[in-house]
């Protein structure tokens, strides 16, 4: 039984591992695109290349390239401006 729980576990582990997204300061837009799934590309000029990597629901990453390499890593977390109530008079 232990050996059933401790496979499990490991497999766990391991599978929470794989779906990780990578994202190193340095590493060239073919290796990110390569490592990371569901990226989707938020803006590209002559100068850099800008690149959206959901998190979950309310965060993203943003990832910044110039000539190739990732430069910066930039976080987005969304907040609702308005809360609406309702409320039972």
């Amino acid at each position: 039984m232990k050996i059933v729980i401790t496979l499990l576990l490991t497999f766990l582990m391991t599978a929470c591992a794989l779906v990780r997204n990578t994202v190193d300061i340095g590493m060239t837009e073919s290796e990110f695109k390569k490592k990371n799934v569901g990226v989707y590309l938020s803006e590209k000029t002559a100068e850099h290349t800008v690149y959206r990597l959901p998190q979950s629901d309310d965060r993203d990453l943003y990832v910044f390239f110039e000539k190739g390499k990732l430069i910066r890593v930039q976080e987005s977390i969304y907040r609702p401006d308005i809360v609406i109530e309702k409320r039972l008079d």
